[in-house]
């Protein structure tokens, strides 16, 4: 019997670039065996996101890939981390000690520095567009490296 793996995909808000790989990995991952989730490191509510001009740009901009938001992030506590098999940080602005301790998930650690595209002032719809892009590529190349 193969154990299940988990693959939690972690940001600092789990609001854009980790709910992107968790949606684009369950669209390429046929492979039973692994069961994925994001998360962040700081959690927002739908209320905290209502209005928000960035987070409303990126859902418009999804929706053109099939991506959903749904307005709810979570974060990445001891409980969920613990479950975690392979841990793929999808982002630029955590910092590189956060996850030192491989040990703690049980197993590997991935990094992906994908910018903050709610850093960015200039060109924010190409900014998102290349995000989403990217991140699809990688997560098409991270599923064919599974066993």
């Amino acid at each position: 019997m193969v154990k299940t793996k988990n693959i939690l995909f972690v940001c600092k808000h789990n609001v854009f670039r980790s709910q992107i790989a968790e949606e684009f990995f369950k669209k390429f991952n046929k492979n039973k065996h692994y069961m994925s989730g994001s998360a962040g490191l700081i959690s927002y509510s739908k209320k905290d996101l209502a209005g928000n001009k960035s987070y409303e740009l990126e859902k418009k901009i999804g929706k053109k890939y099939g991506l959903k938001f749904n307005g709810n992030s979570k974060s990445a506590n001891s409980k969920i981390l613990k479950k975690t098999d392979i841990l793929v940080i999808v982002a630029d602005d955590i910092p590189a000690g956060f996850f030192d301790n491989e040990s703690a998930f049980g197993g590997k650690i991935a990094r992906w520095k994908i910018p903050d595209v709610r850093k960015k002032d200039k060109n924010k719809e190409e900014i998102i567009e290349k995000s989403i892009i990217f991140t699809e590529r990688k997560i098409k190349e991270f599923v064919k490296g599974l066993k």
